[in-house]
Order: structure tokens, then sequence, then C-alpha cells
């Protein structure tokens, strides 16, 4: 693809400050297109299937392309030709946009993915609130060549008692910060409490870890020269409910090769126990909710947030309390039951019932304020036992009025 330097005329997406460094003839250097390009993407799973290639296969002179990684996100500018990739460590479906463009004007296209799976490298029970977002013991980048970066996986240069492993990610660089590993997708949420990494440095230097989209931003910490060290960056607090956190990108101060191994991002909302997605609404279907012909419907999301950016959620409308349920009845529950999980968005402020036994005299309770989406936990450990049916999970608001309830989970 030709990527044209006109890319000024582009709507929304105009980089201002060029008219103001850039000369006029460089400004009209080349030929001014005057067909709007054809726009189209492919999404492919690798072996793992939480990491999506991105393949753009859009047609058209003087290409101009950015990419949107989920609902409500901001676009990222695609600067190379090569494959990007995005990674969804938790199950649930996300919107992907490309949006292509040119002197002529421009166009998008959108597709849904579903990933039906927790990333494998999600902690077992009992283990910290870590994710494993790159250990490369496969041999694989996995996601962390974003931009087409000339990053690759080579032998542990230095074994020792703080990285035994035999493989990790190598970058080589002329200049400090010229190359990055880079893994974009929806990882960092508000909930973020650090990020850890293995780090060896040929020569002495920094590691800039950077969340934000504005390159102005980051955070370094040193790194001594020949030898691996485990790096914290404290993230409690430093994260905000209305950020815009579209990657994780790493970079070095120093010229010369440097490798990074064991990236581990750690927050209060990775859950710790094997979760099965009961509904997220995504495809516009309320799927099994609505047993007893119960009122309930798809509907966009009123308002979307860090808790719950989802395009589609199921709604409820109804004149006095329980008076409508979501109720999906499938015997899912077991005597191992953890918990269920929702998350829930009220306009007047109320309770949310679980119900999982056939007596309606039973069920768990909890607030919801109004206004705003919550992510409650229903905890269920030894709530349940084997001698007892339960033969739905029946979900119902205390208000009347709205409510909307969406990426319903049973742990176990």
């Amino acid at each position: 693809m030709k990527f044209s330097t006109n890319l000024l005329f582009l709507c929304g997406l105009i980089l201002l400050g060029c008219l103001f460094s850039c000369s006029k003839e460089e400004l009209y250097r080349g030929e001014i297109e005057t067909t709007i390009p054809s726009v189209s993407f492919t999404a492919t799973p690798l072996a793992n299937p939480n990491y999506i290639v991105l393949n753009n296969t859009s047609t058209g002179e003087g290409l101009f392309s950015a990419w949107r990684y989920r609902a409500g996100g901001s676009f990222q500018r695609d600067m190379t030709e090569a494959p990007d990739t995005s990674y969804y460590p938790e199950m649930g479906s996300y919107e992907i946009t490309l949006l292509v463009g040119n002197d002529a004007g421009y166009d998008s296209v959108k597709t849904t993915v579903i990933i039906d799976q927790r990333d494998v490298d999600l902690p077992e029970p009992g283990g910290d609130n870590c994710l494993v977002l790159g250990d490369f013991e496969d041999g694989e980048v996995g996601g962390w060549n974003a931009w087409g970066q000339a990053v690759s996986v080579e032998d542990n240069p230095s074994l020792s008692a703080v990285n035994s492993s035999n493989k990790v990610l190598k970058m080589t660089q002329s200049d400090p910060f010229s190359q990055s590993a880079n893994l974009t997708g929806p990882i960092v949420t508000p909930n973020a409490i650090k990020m850890t990494v293995d780090v060896y440095f040929d020569v002495a230097g920094s590691l800039k870890l950077q969340i934000e989209g504005d390159f102005a931003t980051g955070y370094f910490l040193d790194v001594p020269a020949g030898e691996w060290v485990t790096l914290e960056y404290p993230l409690e607090g430093e994260v905000s409910a209305g950020g815009d956190y579209p990657w994780v990108l790493i970079q070095g101060n120093t010229p010369g090769n440097y490798y990074i191994d064991n990236i581990k991002y750690c927050a209060s909302d990775i859950s710790v126990e094997p979760c099965d997605l009961l509904g997220d609404f995504e495809d516009g279907e309320v799927g099994d909710w609505n047993a007893w012909g119960q009122q309930v419907s798809v509907a966009d999301n009123p308002v979307s947030s860090p808790v719950n950016a989802s395009t589609k959620v199921l709604k409820m409308t109804q004149s006095a309390a329980f008076g409508e349920n979501a109720n999906r009845s499938i015997p899912v529950i077991t005597e191992n039951a953890k918990a269920v999980t929702v998350d829930v968005y009220f306009e007047v402020a109320g309770s949310l019932k679980l119900q999982i036994e056939e007596d309606f005299a039973t069920g768990y309770f909890l607030d919801v304020p109004a206004g705003e989406w919550v992510n409650l936990r229903f905890d269920l450990e030894g709530q349940t036992s084997a001698g007892t049916n339960y033969p739905w999970i029946l979900i119902q608001g205390n208000t009347d009025g709205n409510y909307y309830i969406d990426n319903i989970k049973y742990c176990e």
C-alpha cells in the first residue's frame, strides 16, 4: 500500500501541527487521490486464541489507516503494512474497527471477535491477581510486535536465579527508544496494582513503561548492566476511570541489545478462578435469558464506561419491584460454585437479586448505586451443596424503571 503525504485533509484525524511545521511545497507533494479507498481486514486468532492477528486488506491509493481495538476506545495509527496483533486476556466479545482514508475521504468497517476462553496464563485459584502477558517459552513474540517493531525471541543471554527461562524477547536499537515491545489491547483498567518485568541490559540504562497514548508519559526504572533484574512499576492510583490506556509499551533508553521476559500485569479485577461467560449480548440476542417469556431485550449500552464498555447489554423495564427477571433455566450451578459476577446499571438506586434455587424466598442481594455501571460479585462458596437442586440462574432488580445487566459469569 502507498502511504500518502496528504494526510492533513482527513476528517477528525488531521494532525494540525503540521500546518505550522511544513512548507507549502512539502504539504502538496504528490498526487491528490480522488477515489475513497475500499476498507477491509481479517481477524485471525493465533494458536493461543486470546491473540488476534489483524491484517489490513484495504485497497486504494494514499491510504491512511487507524485501528480501534474495542468499542469506545481511541483510534491508533497503523504505522506499518505488517499485520497487527491485539490481545484480549478475558472471555467476551470485542468490537474491532479499522478506519482508512485518503485525500478523497475515509471509510471504516468493524467486526466483533468472540474470545471463548480465559488466557491459559491467567493465575490459578489461590494465586496472585496477576496476568502473565509474555514469557516467550513457545518461541513466539505473541502480540508484542505491534507496528512491526523489530523484536524477536532468542535464547536467554545469561541464565540466573532471577530469570532461568530458556527463551526471552530481544530488542536491538541504534538509538535510545528507537524500538519498543508494544502489546495493544484493552488490558489496563482503573483497578491496576502494578506491572513487573524481568530485564537484562548489555549497557546500564533505564526501562520505560508506557500505558497511555501520549508518548510524553511513562514510568522509568534503572537497570544495571550484565545481569537480570526484576522491575516493579507501581500503578495503584496512577490509572483513572476516565483515562484511555490502549497498550502496554516497553522501551529501553540505551543503544545496544536488551532483553525482557516474564511480563506481568496485576490488578484487583483479575479473576483468580476459572469462570464461564454466560451472557454478553454482543450478538444482539437475549440467548437463554428470557425463560418464561420475560420482557427482556438487548439494547444499546446506556453509558459506556471503563467498568463496562460493551456495545450491547440486556435491558429490563419493570413497573414494580421484582416485576421482571432475567432467567437462564439451565442447571449450571454445582456444589463447587465460587461466585456469579455481573455488570449492572440502575437508573434508580436499589439492589440486584441473584436466585439459584427454586424457592423464591431464597436469594442473594447486593446494593446498586444509580447512574453508573458496577461489577457485582455474588459469593457462593459454601452456599451450595451436592444434595440441592439448582435449576437456573435468575436475576431481578428491586426497583421500578429500567435496569441493565451484562457480562454474566459463573465461576467454580
